[in-house]
Formats: C-alpha cells, sequence, structure tokens
C-alpha cells in the first residue's frame, strides 16, 4: 500500500492564496488586523520618543 502523496510547502502556501482571493471577508479582517498592529506601533515609537524628549530636557 502506497503512502498518500503530501504536498510541499510552497504548494499549502499558493492553496492559502486562493483561498483568501476567493475570501473578501477574510482579506479585510487580515488588512484590519494589520491596521491595527501598524497603529500600536507608531503610537509606541510616539511615546518612546516623547520621553526621550522629555528626559533631555529634564536634565
Amino acid at each position: 500500500m502506497r503512502k498518500p502523496m503530501r504536498s510541499t510547502l510552497e504548494e499549502l502556501i499558493n492553496e492559502n492564496k486562493e483561498e483568501l482571493l476567493r475570501d473578501p471577508a477574510a482579506i479585510n479582517k487580515i488588512e484590519k488586523k494589520l491596521d491595527e498592529r501598524k497603529a500600536k506601533e507608531v503610537y509606541v515609537e510616539e511615546l518612546e520618543d516623547y520621553k526621550e524628549k522629555e528626559m533631555k530636557y529634564a536634565k
């Protein structure tokens, strides 16, 4: 009895891409998560810059 053929990583990635392209709701969900993550990164960077400036003026 033969073992079933396994998919390669590249084949799995391509299947996932195709599935996502057919599902606009999933794309929107991913975009929303990416936007939220980027907004958090920007907020943290601005907060760090603010604290750094505050430390310079405190001296």
